[in-house]
């Protein structure tokens, strides 16, 4: 007969488990385009041309909506790097498989 191998021997020893949930971060990528478009609406609020103020009642727009923009995306980026993902480990007797219904 053939031993059939349990869930802690099919297991990969080695493998990172912090790395997969870092990848998968969403508030990683949110962050990052927030910054990436806060940063270059911003730069665009600088360049404001007065006929364009006067389309918008005379509020830089490209500017204020860019530093939001910016301001959120740092946030995002904070909060991923104060309180990240941690996935805790199975018990010891637990499947690792989940059940089939």
């Amino acid at each position: 007969m053939e031993h059939e191998p349990t869930a802690d021997e099919m297991a990969p020893k080695d493998a990172p488990k912090s790395a997969a949930a870092k990848l998968f971060d969403l508030r990683i990528m949110i962050g990052g385009l927030f910054t990436l478009y806060g940063v270059a609406l911003t730069i665009y609020g600088f360049f404001t041309t007065p006929a364009e103020l006067e389309k918008a009642a005379g509020i830089n727009i490209n500017l204020w909506l860019g530093l939001a923009m910016l301001l959120l995306g740092v946030v995002f980026l904070l909060w991923a790097r104060l309180s990240p993902v941690v996935h805790e480990a199975p018990p010891e007797g637990a499947d690792a498989r989940p059940p089939m219904h």
